[in-house]
């Protein structure tokens, strides 16, 4: 996710790109009848990516040194953030 969201950041056209060839004509067809603009979208959320997957890589620390060093409250925080 965070690797999505910066590249979604660095060059906002490839991604449009990529998700344009995956998309069927139909999705296409209607997206442009609606006035949306992929690449616009995708912009606008690879902040809200970065940031996500920026929480995510944090907690995923705690929990591996939590497990490695066997320190309770970094498993505490990873416990806590699975519910």
């Amino acid at each position: 996710m965070l690797a999505f969201g910066i590249t979604a950041k660095v060059d906002k056209d490839a991604i449009a790109r990529m998700f344009s060839t995956i998309l069927p004509e139909a999705s296409k067809e209607d997206l442009d009848k609606m006035g949306v603009n992929l690449a616009d979208v995708i912009d606008s959320n690879s902040t809200f990516m970065i940031v996500l997957g920026a929480v995510t890589v944090i907690i995923a620390i705690f929990g591996f040194i939590g497990a490695c060093c066997l320190i309770q409250w970094m498993l505490v925080v990873v416990s806590l953030h699975c519910f």
